[in-house]
């Protein structure tokens, strides 16, 4: 229970990362008897290889995997979550936009529940992310019949257990995979747990979708949502459901 995977997708954050890898070391070594912070890069372009291999030269708790190719977002979180070898995975985006101390909020919860969302209260997002996000919660929240407050939130903490329950239903290039988790974990029976946590404003790097490519993006993703729902539904019954109705 005291054992941590930490997935970080990485791209293009040279700014960013360096500050992320010592606040994860500072706030989770602590916590936990075992570490693993596995970054996925998928196909930096800037200094962001060089500096993680320079951070993992005398981090070994540092797992760094690059991808050959630029695959996206959602793709590097999968592949994360694939590799992670402990009962807990916290997964957690290189854009500086969240305070890693505020971990431990969520680690707290993780005897009582499956999955811990750390719900952006305050959103610190241009207008168009937001909408978007507005559009995301009341979609996932219609398709799991119950309010879900931030499902793509990239700071969650989330059973392994539970992962390896909705995994065979998630592709590897699903776009939003924490949308997916989170909608499956409703609908299937995990117990999941919202914790406001404090959204920073972007410092460093750059917005990868803007406008017209997120409008795309988002129908894309949107398809893929409703499909991954559809399979959810003419699935049997999931090991947290079978465990909910012996009790």
């Amino acid at each position: 229970m005291n054992d941590l995977s930490v997935v970080v997708p990485v791209y293009n954050e040279a700014g960013a990362v360096e500050a992320l890898i010592e606040d994860l070391g500072t706030a989770l070594l602590p916590l936990v008897d075992e570490l693993e912070v596995i970054v996925v890069d998928d196909a930096s372009t800037d200094e962001t290889p060089a500096i993680l291999k320079r951070l993992g030269a005398d981090r070994p708790w540092l797992r760094l995997e690059r991808a050959e190719n630029n695959a996206g977002h959602g793709p590097s979180i999968v592949r994360g979550l694939e590799l992670a070898r402990a009962e807990w995975v916290f997964q957690i985006d290189s854009d500086g936009q969240f305070v890693v101390a505020e971990f431990e909020l969520l680690w707290t919860h993780r005897t009582d529940c499956d999955l811990v969302l750390g719900v952006r209260t305050r959103r610190r997002d241009p207008p168009h992310r937001l909408m978007l996000s507005r559009s995301v919660r009341i979609v996932t929240s219609a398709l799991a019949g119950k309010r879900l407050g931030d499902a793509n939130t990239p700071f969650r903490l989330l059973r392994r257990s539970a992962w390896s329950d909705l995994r065979e239903f998630i592709g590897t290039r699903a776009l939003a995979p924490n949308i997916f988790v989170t909608l499956g974990a409703s609908v299937r029976g995990w117990r999941i747990v919202e914790i406001p946590v404090t959204h920073l404003p972007r410092e460093t790097g750059t917005v990868s979708l803007r406008a017209v490519r997120l409008i795309r993006f988002s129908a894309h993703g949107l398809a893929q949502l409703v499909a991954f729902r559809y399979r959810l539904a003419r699935a049997p019954a999931s090991p947290a459901r079978a465990a909910g109705d012996e009790q």
